[in-house]
């Protein structure tokens, strides 16, 4: 099999391998290889709870149970503000 990388991709892999992370450039694609297939793996095993959680997320939004990006942030944020202090 051939694979042609856009030079971006060749890019990257230069980048992965002078990291030292990796020895070659077929490390670095047996690696993401393995890494595409666990997370197939992993939405292939949980998809039922995973479609549970969206239904769940989208009927909060239905009841108008949300929250803006910025306050939920800031409630975030508090809240582990709090837990570094000691507490919960």
């Amino acid at each position: 099999m051939t694979v042609t990388l856009t030079a971006e991709q060749e890019k990257f892999i230069a980048e992965q391998m002078d990291s030292g992370h990796f020895k070659s450039p077929a490390d670095v694609i047996t690696q993401s290889l393995g890494m595409m297939r666990a997370q197939e793996e992993f939405i292939s095993s949980n998809v039922a709870e995973l479609r549970d959680k969206i239904a769940g997320g989208l009927e909060q939004i239905r009841r108008s149970e949300t929250v803006d990006g910025k306050t939920a942030i800031q409630t975030l944020r508090a809240k582990l503000h709090r837990r570094e202090r000691g507490g919960q």
